[in-house]
């Protein structure tokens, strides 16, 4: 079942380099049914998806469950745990009290925070902490009400210390922007839910977020959050059940597609908002300078991006994807229970996809969506890349117990060959292939592909191995 509505957003208009051609109906209708099509196959129990163009909602629509235990349809302007796009506006509360002089980028930790105080913790820096080079580690929590508030947390962040040489790399982290949050506290004399909501959620207009130990958060209105994996979600969370207890630097804020909006068309707008200025052109352009190629949570590998030609970069406090030229074309964050906001300054464009099903990575897979439908529909791949892959391209159906009947595509991505994984995202190949005739994914050798060639030499199939599992597949279209 589905919850489908068009509803007007209001959200101030921001300048654009190049707001481009109008969007064509039908494109949007391909993302809806995408979207659609990710609920059907339960890849997700329920979204929200905005579209938001020259300060105007062009789509505004929701999809299945926000409950659905309980049969409660989701709905626009449904309350979501945004998880780390919080971190945007931690970051954001830090720029303001830089642009008062209360703070610098080259303070040090240790400054405001005793537990800083130690040989291994004492030179991380306010920039380190916003740029994850700050060497802490994802967390050190072990349960979530370990601490009585996030001044003993970043303390107890400091005394653990850094698991790498201050600076030495970029390593996404929690724990900094938990002490990153416990600094604004100390410097603004407030708490910091106190802060944001003062300094950037009231100016705003943001009046659907909130921090859950807000009591006059409308819980009626928020969504439950499932666990588990596509196929096999279950009820984690219900709101008024117990969640965060305070304010956290990294997580902790819920709030709707559109008011995470309001936010980011600030930015686009050189900070300003209705004509009020929120943070320093300054400010604004420290957030959005590319500092450190973004790698996955807890690796060393590369962040996964679905947008094409471009690679993941991480500014202060924001997610930027950068082209070959140096050009941030997106900024924005997402967030681990399935969140996902983007900004497209040269199209006059923000686009917003919420879902509370967490592990999953539909939105990664929506990039490429996107990019094709919206940002670049003219592009073509050169002939010379279509003939070499023409022979393996088309759509391919597994026979293998654990994904029978579940359709795959081989597909051109980037100019490479490319896998697309069902509910998940487009996985580039390794070219050329092994002597042997293996293709290995780019960003994961444990998965590989072989093509099947029948007696007249074309495709017939192909086997997809990943760890435990074989998938035996037939090509049903090319």
């Amino acid at each position: 079942m589905t919850s489908l509505a068009m509803v007007a957003v209001s959200v101030p208009a921001y300048s654009a380099t190049s707001a481009g051609a109008e969007i064509p109906a039908e494109a949007l209708a391909e993302l809806s049914a995408s979207i659609q099509q990710h609920v059907e196959k339960d890849h997700i129990v329920g979204a929200e998806f905005l579209i938001v163009r020259g300060g105007q909602a062009i789509m505004h629509e929701a999809y299945g469950w926000r409950d659905r235990e309980a049969l409660e349809p989701m709905e626009p302007n449904t309350i979501c745990n945004i998880r780390s796009m919080t971190k945007m506006l931690t970051g954001a509360s830090a720029q303001m009290l830089m642009d008062e002089g209360k703070l610098s980028l080259d303070d040090k930790a240790s400054q405001y925070l005793p537990g800083f105080r130690n040989a291994n913790s004492g030179g991380i820096t306010i920039e380190q902490l916003l740029t994850h080079r700050s060497g802490l580690p994802l967390s050190t929590l072990t349960r979530l009400d370990e601490h009585s508030d996030l001044y003993s947390m970043a303390n107890a962040i400091g005394a653990r210390g850094p698991d790498f040489p201050p600076g030495s790399k970029f390593w996404y982290s929690d724990a900094g922007s938990e002490t990153l949050g416990a600094v604004v506290e100390v410097v603004s004399g407030v708490t910091l839910d106190r802060f944001v909501r003062a300094r950037l959620l009231d100016p705003l207009d943001m009046n659907d977020t909130f921090y859950l130990t807000e009591l006059e958060a409308p819980l009626d209105r928020f969504a439950s959050l499932y666990l588990g994996a596509p196929g096999a979600w279950q009820k984690w969370w219900t709101p008024g059940q117990p969640f965060y207890p305070f304010a956290w630097g990294s997580q902790s804020l819920y709030s709707t597609p559109a008011d995470y909006a309001r936010f980011l068309s600030m930015l686009i707008n050189g900070g300003t908002y209705k004509g009020r200025r929120i943070l320093s052109e300054e400010a604004v352009a420290r957030i959005l300078t590319p500092v450190s190629a973004m790698t996955s949570l807890g690796s060393d590998l590369p962040a996964l991006t679905g947008f094409p030609f471009t690679e993941v970069y991480y500014g202060q406090m924001s997610v930027l994807n950068v082209s070959a030229d140096g050009q941030v074309r997106v900024f924005g964050h997402s967030g681990s229970d399935g969140t996902w906001a983007w900004a497209f300054p040269e199209h006059d464009l923000m686009i917003l996809y919420f879902t509370q099903s967490r592990g999953q990575a539909t939105g990664i897979r929506l990039e490429t969506d996107l990019d094709r439908l919206l940002i670049h529909p003219e592009y073509v791949p050169p002939p010379e890349v279509v003939e070499r892959y023409q022979p393996y391209l088309g759509t391919y159906v597994s026979e293998s117990a654990a994904s029978r009947g579940e359709e795959f595509s081989v597909l051109i991505h980037n100019e490479h060959l490319g896998f697309d994984i069902p509910g998940i995202f487009i996985c580039e190949l390794k070219d050329p292939p092994t002597e042997s005739g293996t293709w290995y994914f780019q960003l994961d050798e444990q998965l590989s592909i072989q093509f099947i060639r029948g007696r007249s030499g074309s495709i017939i199939g192909l086997i997809f191995c990943e760890p435990g599992y074989v998938h035996r597949m037939t090509k049903v279209s090319g």
